[in-house]
């Protein structure tokens, strides 16, 4: 269906129920925009009575080309779905968001509106504010530092709040398991080592692999993932912060979630592609403390460290393994090539954390 015809959808299906949705605004005139036109949906903004500020989005998803598991480096996660599929998958965890962080000081939800199975698009509430990608951002030395350092900080140590409140309320949802035991993590860091081909990565894969077995239990406790646990995906706004696009299709395990985040943290493109000019490490140990003593508190830190070396490798294998074979692809490939010496100094320095909290 082409946008247009999804805008007049979205508009007949949204009249409907703004009765029920905005109680305040009985006889609201609904005005739908597109927002953004991407190749993998469409985002729509619903707004009433001509208001600028929107009251509502709409996500319409689309089928991407190409299964997820393609290629050939290894992968933790690899079964594709539809846009149906995760249409579905994401109104679920918006519930369990509802369900797990709605009376948590600090924590602001996204409404979940109407489920569109068929057409695979939703419609929540609308959130407004920068997200914490974009605050840690301003701190880089290539804005000028422009942002404030306590704020981000703020926005880390909330995301730890939000995960910890997230698996222990909202993890109610029947879910496959995936890197269950420590066996799978310890294999595949040896993988990602035989993919990464030298011999200093066989050498970290190894040592990661050792600390898995003497760190983490046989049986990893687990609990439903976000998904897409990153700082791109929280909105910080009013001394709230919000989580938002979640996709939890499996249960994994605890520590996965918050390895994500630090990793994407520490790895954010403009870092890795200036090789570290764009941040210093006391920014990024300041704003990855934040986030592993909100969650952890005063628990063992050695099995998170080595389990962040395992999510290390597989964000690191994914931007060497860029598909794109455009201008734009070659040179990402290129710039990663060139920045592994520093990834693999980031995977030294997990190991040695590893090894000293043991």
């Amino acid at each position: 269906m082409a946008v247009g015809g999804l805008v007049e959808l979205i508009e007949q299906r949204i009249v409907r129920h703004t009765h029920d949705w905005f109680p305040d605004q009985p006889h609201s005139r609904v005005d739908v925009r597109v927002l953004a036109d991407r190749p993998k949906c469409v985002l729509l903004t619903v707004h009433l009575n001509g208001a600028d500020v929107p009251a509502a989005l709409a996500k319409l998803r689309r089928d991407s080309r190409g299964a997820t598991g393609a290629g050939s480096r290894p992968r933790l996660r690899q079964e594709a779905a539809s846009a149906q599929e995760l249409t579905v998958v994401e109104w679920a965890g918006l519930e369990a968001i509802q369900r797990a962080c709605g009376d948590s000081e600090g924590l602001g939800v996204v409404r979940p509106l109407l489920l569109m199975r068929e057409e695979a698009a939703l419609v929540m509430s609308f959130v407004d504010g920068p997200t914490l990608r974009g605050i840690v951002l301003d701190l880089s030395r290539l804005h000028l530092a422009t942002g404030r350092l306590d704020e981000a900080v703020s926005g880390c140590r909330l995301a730890g709040r939000w995960l910890r409140a997230f698996q222990h309320h909202g993890g109610d949802l029947q879910l496959p398991v995936r890197q269950g035991t420590r066996e799978e993590v310890a294999a595949k860091m040896i993988a990602f080592g035989d993919f990464f081909g030298s011999g200093a990565w066989r050498e970290l894969a190894a040592a990661g692999a050792e600390l898995v077995t003497r760190t983490l239990p046989r049986e990893l406790p687990v609990a439903v993932g976000h998904g897409d646990f990153a700082p791109r995906n929280m909105l910080l706004g009013g001394g709230l912060l919000t989580v938002i696009d979640p996709c939890p299709r499996w249960r994994v395990p605890v520590y996965d979630d918050l390895c994500r985040f630090l990793v994407g943290t520490r790895l954010i493109g403009e870092q890795v592609h200036t090789h570290g000019l764009a941040f210093g490490s006391e920014t990024l140990d300041a704003l990855e403390e934040a986030a592993v003593a909100a969650y952890l508190g005063t628990a063992e830190r050695a099995p998170l460290r080595a389990y962040q070396l395992l999510i290390l490798m597989d964000k690191w294998s994914a931007m060497r393994a860029n598909p794109r074979r455009d201008l734009s692809g070659r040179l990402a490939r290129w710039s990663a090539a060139v920045a592994d010496h520093r990834i693999r100094a980031e995977a030294a320095r997990l190991v040695a954390l590893a090894a000293a909290q043991y």
